[in-house]
C-alpha cells in the first residue's frame, strides 16, 4: 500500500508539468512494477526504459500505439493519447535469459557466448522452493548432487566434482585451500533464499576464475536492491514460513531493502532445523530389503547400546540445523563511482555423517562400527568491499576492485562403538583475496582482463577427550599442526570480437602462480615424514571458442579449452592415519594436474521453442590420485602401507545433454532435460569416480493469471557395478546394492496461488509415490513422500 502511494504521489507531481508523461508498468498477477521494460513507439523514433518503479517517461513520445517489451512477459501494445498510462503485462510461461554474467565476469550477451551456462533467476528460484542452494542446483536437472548425510550436497559437474569444481558468491571464489577430493557440502552455506540468480558454467573455467574450475564454475548472485530513482526512499520486505514432512522441516526466513538514490541496504536471515529424513517405504526390486535402517547406537548409562529402530525407513541420526545471514551496503559516490560492502555468515549445527554411522562391523549385519561420527559446525564467515568505476578511457570502461576476507571453521568427530574416546580434529582457514577486472568495450569487440590475489593461512589442531574421565590427549591432527598456507597470483585476459554478423570469436590466456608450504611440529604422531614441505608451480590456461549465430533462431558453438588445478592444503599436507596399517603423508613433489577439453553445440530458439544439445569430450593430464609413496631414507614401508596423493596416469570424462522447452499453449509449457556422463581412469581401464548416471527431469507446467502449476519426473537410470571404481565399492560397500545403483523415478507436484501483490501461497508434494532410492555415491537414502507447505509474504 505504501508503494501504491509513492507512485501515485509520483505521478501527481509530475502531471504538474506538461513536459512530463509517465506510463506505469505492473505485472498482472502481482501487482509489482516491473523495471527494465523496452518502451518504444510505433515510428521506432522513440524509445524508453522502465525504471525499478517500473516508470517510463513518455515525455517525447506522440501520440500513437507504443509497444512494452520484456523478455520474461507477453509484448503488449496500447494507444497513447498522452495521458499518463498504467500497464499490465502478462508473465509468460517460458523466458529465456538473454544476458549472462558468469563468462567473463561481466554482462554478456548470451548469443555471444560459446560455453554451455545455465541460468535461473529469482522468480524461478522462489517457485522451485528449494530447502539448500545445494537442492536448488539439483532442481535444474542439469546438475547431479550426490549426499553423504541429510546436511550435504556435492555437487557433480561432466565427471568433476569437489575441488574440482568451483563456487562463487557475489564475485569471490569460495574454494579454499582444504578442499578435498572427497565429497563436499561447503554449497549448503550460500542461501536460496537470499539468492537474485544463480548460474552454472559447464567445462573449464580456469581462465578467468583460476584453480579447481575443470568440471564447471557455480556463480551465486545474492540480492542486490537498485537504486531510488527519485527523492523517494524504497522500502521493501519479504517473510517466509516453510515446512517439509519428510524430515519435519521448519525454515522461518525473512529479508528487506532500503533503497535511496545514493544508497541501498539488503539484509537477509533464514534458520531452518530438520528432524531425522524419512525415506520411502516403496521399495523396488532393486531396492528390497536394501538401506534398512534396523537399529541405531545410544548411550546409556556411560555406555554404548544398540537401540532397535522400530521404525526401519526413518534415517536415525541425521538431523541438523541450519542458519544464514546477509548483509550489504551500497554507495554511490559519485555518477562514475559506487562502493559496497557486504557481511555474510552461515553455521550449521553438529552434521551427522549418516553413511558412517551405518557401516556394520566386520560386514556383520548385527553390529556397527561407529557409535559417533559427526561434522561439527560448518562455519562460514565473508566480509566483501567492492569498488566499482565506470568512467570511461583509453585503458577501460569499467573497473571493479573486489577485496575479500573468509574465515572457515569445520572439524570431523568420531568414535568407535564401545570406545569412550571421542576423537576432534579441527580446522580453520583465514583466506583473503584481491581482484581487479576491466572490462573495455570497441566497436565489435570487448576485451575483459584483470589480476587475482588469494592467500589462505589453515590452522589444525587434532585432541581425544575420554567421554568418562574427561581425560584430554593430542592426536595426529588432518593438516599440519605448524600451520600451512596456500598463496595463488594470476593475471588473465579474454577477447570477444564479432567478426561479423554470423560469428562471433571467444579467445582467452591466464597465467597463474601457486605456492604453499605446511610444517608439522608434532615429531611423535609422524615421526618418518618431512617435517616441512614447500611447493611451487606456474600455469598457463586458455580458451578459444567460435561462435556461429546463422539466423535469429539458430546457433551452433565451438569451445577449446584448458583447466587446472593447483594441489592444495589436502592435497599436499594431509596426515592422518587410515587404519592401525596404513597411514597417509605429505608429497611436496606433487605437480596440478590439467584438463584439455572440448564442447560443440546447437542452439535453436524462438519465442516458443528452445532445443540445446551438447557434447563434450576431456582429457585429464596428470589426475592426482591416492596412491602408494615411498619416503626417501625411511623403514616406514616396511611396517606400515604408506599412501600419498601422487600424479597418476591420463583420465577422460565424456558425455552429452538434451534440453528441450516448448510453449505448447500460452497457458502450457513442457520441458526435458537429459545428462549422460563417463569416462575412465587410462592407466587401468577403472571408471571415473565422478562420473555419474543418466539423470534428468521431464515437467509440464501450467500458468494462469494467479495461479501456477508444475508436474515433474526426476529420474536416474542405472548405474551398475561394471560403472563404478571397484575401489569406490571396496572402501563404501554401505553404499551399493548387489547390482550397484538402481535406477528410479519419482513423480512430483507443485503449485503457487498468487492471493494479491502481498501473499503467496506454495505447495508440494515431492515423490508422490513414496519410492525407496539413493542417488549414485550417496550415503543416506533420498526423501520420501514430502509435503510441502510455505507462505510468502510481501509488503
Amino acid at each position: 500500500m505504501r508503494q501504491n502511494l509513492k507512485i501515485t504521489l509520483l505521478l501527481i507531481l509530475t502531471s504538474y508539468h506538461s513536459f512530463s508523461q509517465n506510463a506505469l508498468i505492473i505485472d498482472n498477477s502481482t501487482g509489482k512494477p516491473i523495471n527494465d521494460v523496452f518502451v518504444y513507439h510505433e515510428d521506432q523514433n522513440s524509445i524508453a526504459y522502465s525504471d525499478e518503479k517500473g516508470i517510463a517517461d513518455l515525455t517525447n513520445f506522440p501520440t500513437g500505439l507504443v509497444f512494452f517489451q520484456h523478455p520474461s512477459y507477453v509484448t503488449q501494445s496500447v494507444s497513447y493519447t498522452g495521458n499518463e498510462l498504467r500497464v499490465s503485462l502478462e508473465e509468460k510461461i517460458m523466458s529465456f535469459n538473454e544476458v549472462v554474467i558468469s563468462a567473463n565476469k561481466w554482462e554478456q550477451e548470451e548469443e555471444d557466448v560459446s560455453q554451455q551456462i545455465m541460468s535461473v533467476n529469482k522468480k524461478t528460484i522462489q517457485f522451485q522452493n528449494p530447502q539448500t542452494s545445494a537442492d536448488l542446483l539439483a532442481s535444474s536437472g542439469q546438475v547431479f548432487v550426490q549426499k553423504s548425510q541429510l546436511g550435504g550436497g556435492s555437487p557433480k559437474i561432466r565427471g568433476f566434482s569437489a575441488n574440482s569444481v568451483l563456487l562463487v558468491v557475489d564475485g569471490v571464489r569460495m574454494n579454499n585451500a582444504i578442499f578435498r577430493g572427497g565429497n563436499l557440502q561447503n554449497v549448503i552455506n550460500v542461501d536460496a533464499n537470499a539468492l537474485e540468480s544463480s548460474e552454472v558454467i559447464f567445462g573449464p573455467g580456469s581462465v578467468i576464475y583460476g584453480s579447481d574450475a575443470l568440471g564447471g564454475v557455480m556463480d551465486f548472485h545474492t540480492i542486490t536492491p537498485d537504486w531510488s530513482s527519485d527523492e523517494i526512499t524504497d522500502i521493501s520486505a519479504n517473510i517466509l514460513t516453510r515446512y517439509g514432512s519428510a524430515a519435519n522441516e521448519r525454515t522461518g526466513h525473512i529479508d528487506f531493502s532500503i533503497a535511496k538514490r545514493k544508497v541501498t541496504l539488503f539484509h537477509s536471515t533464514t534458520y531452518t532445523a530438520f528432524d531425522d529424513l524419512r525415506a520411502g517405504s516403496n521399495r523396488s526390486s532393486g531396492y528390497k530389503n536394501e538401506f534398512e535402517r534396523p537399529f541405531y547406537v545410544e548411550r546409556i548409562d556411560g555406555s554404548d547400546r544398540l537401540v532397535e529402530n522400530t521404525d526401519i525407513d526413518l534415517q536415525r541420526s541425521s538431523a541438523y540445523d541450519l542458519f544464514n545471514t546477509i548483509t550489504k551496503l551500497k554507495f554511490r559516490l559519485s555518477d562514475d563511482l559506487d562502493a559496497s560492502y557486504g557481511f555474510y555468515f552461515s553455521t550449521t549445527s553438529n552434521i551427522p555423517r549418516y553413511d558412517r554411522l551405518t557401516l556394520p562391523l566386520n560386514n556383520s549385519s548385527d553390529s556397527l562400527e561407529i557409535a559417533e561420527w559427526y561434522y561439527g559446525p560448518q562455519k562460514w564467515m565473508m566480509h566483501n568491499a567492492r569498488l566499482n568505476y565506470y568512467k570511461s578511457n583509453r585503458l577501460f570502461d569499467q573497473v571493479r576492485l573486489n577485496i575479500a576476507f573468509q574465515k572457515f571453521e569445520e572439524s570431523r568427530n568420531d568414535r568407535d562403538f564401545g570406545d569412550d574416546r571421542l576423537r576432534s580434529r579441527t580446522e580453520e582457514v583465514d583466506m583473503y583475496s584481491i581482484a581487479l577486472d576491466f572490462d573495455k568495450e570497441f566497436s565489435n569487440s570487448n576485451l575483459y582482463y584483470g589480476l587475482d590475489f588469494f592467500y589462505n593461512d589453515v590452522e589444525s589442531v587434532g585432541i581425544r577427550r575420554n567421554l568418562v574421565t574427561d581425560e584430554i590427549t593430542s592426536v595426529t591432527p588432518r593438516y599440519p599442526d605448524g600451520g600451512s598456507s596456500y598463496t595463488s597470483f594470476a593475471i588473465y585476459g579474454s577477447y570477444v570480437n564479432r567478426l561479423s554478423e554470423i560469428f562471433t570469436l571467444n579467445t582467452g590466456l591466464r597465467l597463474n602462480s601457486v605456492s604453499l608450504s605446511g610444517s608439522t611440529s608434532n615429531e611423535d604422531a609422524i615421526s618418518f615424514a618431512a617435517d616441512d614441505f614447500n611447493l611451487s608451480n606456474t600455469a598457463l590456461n586458455g580458451s578459444l571458442g567460435l561462435v556461429a549465430n546463422t539466423s535469429e533462431k539458430n546457433k551452433f558453438s565451438l569451445n577449446l579449452s584448458t583447466g587446472f588445478r593447483s594441489p592444495n592444503i589436502d592435497d599436499v599436507g594431509k596426515v592422518f592415519e587410515i587404519d592401525d596399517n596404513t597411514v597417509v603423508v605429505p608429497n611436496e613433489n606433487l605437480s596440478p594436474e590439467y584438463t584439455f577439453s572440448n564442447e560443440l553445440s546447437y542452439q535453436r530458439k524462438s519465442d516458443r521453442l528452445l532445443i540445446q544439445v551438447v557434447g563434450f569430450y576431456s582429457r585429464l593430464y596428470d589426475a592426482i590420485v591416492r596412491g602408494p609413496y615411498q619416503i626417501a631414507n625411511s623403514t616406514a614401508s616396511d611396517t606400515l602401507q604408506v599412501r600419498a596423493q601422487v600424479n597418476a596416469d591420463q583420465a577422460e570424462a565424456y558425455g552429452a545433454s538434451l534440453l528441450v522447452r516448448a510453449e505448447l499453449t500460452n497457458d502450457l509449457a513442457l520441458s526435458n532435460t537429459i545428462t549422460y556422463t563417463d569416462g575412465q581412469d587410462l592407466s587401468n581401464g577403472e571408471p571415473l569416480r565422478h562420473a555419474s548416471p543418466t539423470f534428468g527431469r521431464f515437467s509440464l507446467s501450467h500458468r494462469s493469471k494467479k495461479f501456477r502449476s508444475e508436474f515433474f519426473i526426476d529420474y536416474n537410470l542405472d548405474y551398475t557395478l561394471d560403472d563404478i571404481p571397484l575401489t569406490e565399492i571396496n572402501d563404501k560397500p554401505n553404499l551399493y546394492t548387489a547390482t550397484g545403483t538402481p535406477g528410479w523415478f519419482t513423480l512430483n507436484l507443485r503449485s503457487s496461488y498468487q492471493f494479491n501483490k502481498y501473499l503467496n501461497l506454495n505447495v508440494g508434494i515431492e515423490n508422490v509415490l513414496d519410492t525407496h532410492y539413493r542417488p549414485y555415491s550417496s550415503g543416506i537414502s533420498a526423501p520420501g513422500r514430502n509435503i510441502t507447505l510455505s507462505i510468502r509474504g510481501s509488503f
